[in-house]
């Protein structure tokens, strides 16, 4: 994301001990209750040729008969982890190391021994659609995928990697980490006087402002609390949100890009009203912020932002 400033439990005692704060929840615990976006991955006879060797944080070793042909998307799971299901509609970080299921040549792949993790972004339709190779699958596995051509690369090849119309394409993904595709946490009451927010099943949120002047002092509120780490000033976090004017006009939303925007909480590098909507928030925890304009872009146009104009933001925190 770019720039905003330039468009963007008290301590209990129990028999005589004394009990800190609560542990922040592992994505494994705040995924559960929310449904997949994807029908789960399903396994193949193509698929099951593929021969993995090795552990999870050493390059693979990768064998397959030449050329393998298989029917749609299948999915072999090697090595089974327990971090929490993938539900799609998310973004998942992992290392991968791709084939040619034709020729047998290999294509790309990241170092699988680092944490130079890749990012991708898993939503339903996509091509490859990873959100149906992947949904399911636990976080800490690891898979092989197997692709026909027209789910590779929709049957048209990729010239550029020497891979033709027929071609089939395996990819072994180590699924390192995952992020939340929404908000999920304890519902809080709204305040009176801030916007409503509406949210659709799949977590995009929409607005009803209020028919008065907008308020001269920043405000904030938690409409859902999420139980994972509390966010602070310099922290990378992985977010969802959508800005409005308070005249109504939304002007920006990572969730119409169906892709999480990933920047680090820095007065540098945002408007100082969408840093204070996050300092001490946690992951999964869902907040609006009404941002005046001392707190925003103040006197100046920025694209379709009117000068003076108060801001309103609603963000979903879904990692960190």
């Amino acid at each position: 994301m770019r720039k905003l400033a330039a468009l963007v439990l008290p301590v209990m005692v129990l028999a005589g001990c004394a009990q800190g704060p609560a542990e922040p929840l592992s994505y494994a615990e705040l995924i559960v209750g929310i449904d997949s976006k994807c029908d789960p991955y399903q396994t193949g006879a193509g698929a099951d040729q593929i021969s993995v060797e090795g552990a999870i944080g050493e390059q693979p070793v990768v064998t397959f008969p030449v050329p393998l042909s298989g029917s749609g998307i299948e999915t072999n799971l090697v090595i089974e982890g327990d971090g929490g299901p993938i539900v799609g509609g998310q973004q998942v970080l992992l290392h991968f190391m791709g084939f040619n299921a034709t020729t047998g040549d290999e294509l790309q792949a990241s170092d699988f021994t680092g944490t130079d993790y890749i990012p991708q972004d898993l939503y339903p339709g996509s091509v490859p659609d990873f959100c149906h190779a992947l949904s399911g699958v636990q976080v800490g596995s690891r898979v092989a995928i197997l692709l026909d051509a027209a789910n590779a690369h929709g049957g048209v090849g990729i010239p550029s990697l020497a891979i033709s119309e027929t071609d089939g394409v395996i990819f072994v993904f180590d699924i390192m980490d995952a992020y939340l595709p929404k908000a999920n946490g304890d519902k809080q009451a709204a305040e009176a006087g801030m916007p409503t927010v509406i949210t659709a099943p799949d977590g995009q949120p929409g607005i009803q402002i209020p028919a008065s002047d907008p308020p001269a002092e920043f405000q904030r509120t938690v409409l859902v609390e999420g139980g994972g780490e509390a966010i602070e000033i310099g922290d990378s976090v992985v977010l969802h949100y959508t800005g409005w004017t308070w005249a109504g006009e939304q002007f920006d939303s990572s969730w119409e890009r169906m892709a999480p925007a990933t920047f680090p909480i820095t007065y540098d590098g945002l408007i100082e009203g969408f840093v204070m909507a996050l300092d001490q928030v946690t992951v999964g925890s869902q907040v609006i912020a009404v941002i005046p304009p001392d707190l925003g872009y103040g006197d100046s146009s920025q694209g379709s932002i009117a000068p003076g104009s108060t801001l309103i933001f609603v963000i979903d925190v879904l990692g960190k």
